[in-house]
């Protein structure tokens, strides 16, 4: 059976048994108002923002250019422990993964994957799955909500793309393919793409009076993507800008990676980076390596079955039994990793409007308490932040463009709230000329009007 109508039939079709009062409500509300004016597909355009931590679907009234429906979810997976076709996404993925007490796979970043030629599939509880299939399943919920919404299939998409997937031609055209692929497979007909910080860009350009050169940073989860960009209301209606598009690039900085420097170096060592155990006669620290996969909570899961672990046993025992390397093997028998990694987002967000914060995760015997600073924070990511200074001013000088010559800056994506990356703007082009809107929904909205 084809995989878009394998989802169809096992997915969405256990999704709407889980659901089933509510989506009786927006079948109801849509009923009623689709009886008495039924939406015209040809009057309405659809764009969808896949991304890393979220994905956002719009559409929009090709003649008023109104935002008629948004609807956005989180970016993850959860497969429970069958070898049945069932999964969930977002919201629902994550409640399913701690009702079934963390025993399936969650995943996350689900885009990254969409470069990387080297893995064609993964094996999840008997089921071979590729980076297409996955996409296809996020891309298919998004979908099934907007169809929800107008009572009809939706056959035309314009989907976002980043800047740049990778500096790799090759693995480049694998990323595009395999995210064209992954759009059919939901059923989308005709697609187009577009890069996201573009589509950024024709958000901002629905609040401007006069031309402006603007450059749009569209920050993320996994990407930071940059596109210099001629704006003008008189050309909000033309269909082909190219012409107008100066230049672009990108770098693989975002909120994930943010969120991993933290880990290592505000919460590991609560885990035993850094404790010593005794060895004959000597003293010696536990190898870094067993806390490096910590950076990563999709892959924590590995960790369970791992050498790795098994190896903390005597560490723990030659550590003259440290609470700490206690805490390390609760939280990987436990599968505790994404919640802890919850914990560790939470602070990052409050530092986006305070100057000091917490970390604070307590389960079992776990007990860790670490006041967070934001001049901590912005130690932790300075070398990730100088590699975004360094790209900007790369793509100015890339067309012969200095600071000056950008008349505004706008702003968009989840990690664009992060202190630190607004200073790197401020300090380079200054406060006045930095703009944003809706963060989490402009590019998804640009794409719509694309």
């Amino acid at each position: 059976m084809p995989f878009a109508e394998l989802i169809n039939k096992s997915i969405f079709g256990v999704y709407t048994t889980l659901s089933n009062v509510a989506n009786e409500t927006v079948e109801k509300q849509n009923d009623s108002k689709n009886n008495n004016n039924i939406m015209i597909l040809s009057e309405i355009s659809c764009g969808l923002d896949f991304g890393t931590s979220n994905s956002v679907i719009t559409l929009t009234d090709k003649k008023t250019k109104e935002k008629l429906f948004t609807y956005s979810d989180s970016s993850i997976l959860y497969f429970p422990k069958t070898n049945d076709m069932v999964y969930y996404v977002g919201e629902e993925a994550r409640k399913q993964y701690f009702k079934e007490e963390m025993e399936g796979r969650l995943l996350k970043s689900v885009k990254t994957l969409l470069r990387q030629d080297k893995f064609l599939f993964a094996w999840i509880f008997g089921k071979k799955i590729t980076p297409e299939q996955l996409v296809t399943c996020i891309i298919s919920h998004l979908k099934k909500k907007g169809e929800e919404y107008i009572g009809a299939e939706i056959k035309n998409v314009t989907l976002g793309r980043p800047a740049i997937f990778s500096e790799d031609s090759i693995k480049e055209d694998i990323a595009v393919k395999r995210l064209i692929t992954a759009a059919k497979n939901a059923g989308f007909e005709n697609i187009k793409l577009q890069l996201e910080p573009i589509a950024a860009a024709f958000t901002y350009e629905k609040s401007i009076k006069k031309p402006e050169t603007v450059l749009v940073a569209d920050f993320g989860a996994g990407t930071s993507d940059f596109t210099i960009m001629r704006l003008s209301p008189e050309k909000s209606n033309d269909a082909d800008r190219r012409q107008d598009i100066i230049a672009h690039g990108g770098v693989y900085i975002g909120g994930d990676l943010f969120d991993s420097e933290i880990m290592w170096y505000k919460v590991t060592p609560d885990l035993g980076r850094g404790v010593k155990y005794k060895s004959f006669d000597k003293e010696l620290e536990i190898p870094t390596s067993i806390f490096w996969e910590l950076r990563n909570w999709e892959r924590s899961f590995l960790l369970k079955e791992s050498k790795l672990r098994r190896s903390m046993n005597s560490y723990y025992v030659f550590s003259g039994k440290n609470p700490k390397i206690r805490n390390y093997m609760t939280l990987i028998d436990n599968n505790y990793v994404f919640s802890l990694f919850k914990s560790i987002e939470k602070s990052k967000i409050s530092l986006s409007s305070n100057k000091e914060t917490e970390i604070v995760f307590n389960k079992d015997v776990i007990d860790i308490y670490q006041p967070f600073k934001l001049n901590e924070f912005e130690t932790i990511i300075m070398k990730h932040t100088t590699e975004i200074k360094q790209k900007i001013f790369n793509i100015l000088d890339s067309v012969n463009f200095k600071p000056n010559d950008i008349d505004s800056v706008f702003i968009t994506g989840g990690s664009s709230l992060v202190v630190p990356v607004r200073q790197v703007l401020a300090n380079i082009f200054g406060d006045d000329k930095i703009n944003s809107q809706d963060t989490f929904n402009s590019v998804s909205y640009g794409l719509s009007l694309y």
